[in-house]
């Protein structure tokens, strides 16, 4: 193999990554081959080829052409659309192709009136593990964490009614984020964002995991201080360096729900 081809096998391996179009320019995204073509304001077009491409967040000022959006739909790549404070207003996902066991799952559990008195529990339940599991970590790494802080962190994000949600204003650039990631996830396993039930109930399943994925960055990031006002650089680094986490933290999530969801159903049956 000559130098120019291992050169390029290396770039066909790399792994995808998210790609970051905040717009805060003007920017317009055009299809380009198998390939986005972004035009920002004042500077050289940029190319960026759909297989170096995880999935993309976006910001209020990126103009997409029709022709880009159906090359990411036709490549199965989410597209989260931010606000000009960086938090997720929506999303744009390829159609489920093949419905998972848990998406049937689901969709029988909602078939029920009191869906959500077996949901919200558990939801309480998975915010109380990983706390555990981050006080545990600390313990195990010789940190210390004062009884009083670790009662309050529990009131905050376990007891706190629904309605309340926590929301951590110094991380929004990496809710988006998480969001994708979350939705990519959930796309590639036969399950939709969202779930109706009964009487026009919603179960928000993209919006539930990305709050329990946001809930451990942020006590990963517990005690970081100044260093969390960083530029939006800083702060996706510190969600890159959580990422191998999240590719754990997700799956035993939609496990836990399966579990959870069959056992209530089949205690019924």
């Amino acid at each position: 193999m000559t130098a120019t081809q291992t050169r390029a096998a290396h770039v066909e391996t790399r792994a995808p990554l998210p790609l970051y179009l905040y717009g805060k320019k003007s920017t317009r995204v055009d299809a380009d081959g198998p390939a986005l073509r972004v035009r920002i304001a004042d500077t050289a077009p940029l190319r960026y080829p759909l297989v170096r491409i995880a999935r993309i967040i976006v910001g209020p000022r990126v103009e997409w052409q029709a022709n880009a959006l159906q090359l990411c739909q036709q490549h199965g790549l989410p597209i989260v659309f931010l606000d000009s404070a960086g938090e997720p207003t929506g999303y744009l996902l390829p159609a489920q192709s093949k419905p998972s066991r848990l998406d049937d799952v689901i969709e029988e559990m909602l078939d029920r009136a009191d869906w959500s008195m077996h949901y919200s529990p558990w939801l309480r339940a998975q915010r109380m593990q990983l706390l555990h599991d981050w006080l545990h970590a600390r313990q195990t790494a010789g940190q210390t964490t004062q009884h009083h802080e670790y009662r309050e962190l529990v009131r905050r994000h376990v007891y706190q009614p629904e309605t309340e949600a926590v929301s951590y204003p110094h991380e929004s650039v990496q809710a988006g984020a998480i969001t994708a990631y979350t939705l990519q996830t959930l796309q590639r396993g036969g399950l939709k964002p969202r779930y109706w039930g009964d009487n026009g109930s919603v179960l928000e399943l993209a919006r539930d995991l990305s709050q329990l994925l946001q809930l451990a960055l942020h006590l990963e990031m517990y005690g970081m201080g100044s260093s969390l006002h960083g530029d939006n650089a800083t702060l996706l680094r510190i969600l890159h360096s959580y990422s191998q986490q999240m590719i754990t933290q997700l799956p035993r999530l939609l496990g836990s729900l399966h579990r959870h969801f069959r056992a209530q159903l089949e205690a019924w049956r």
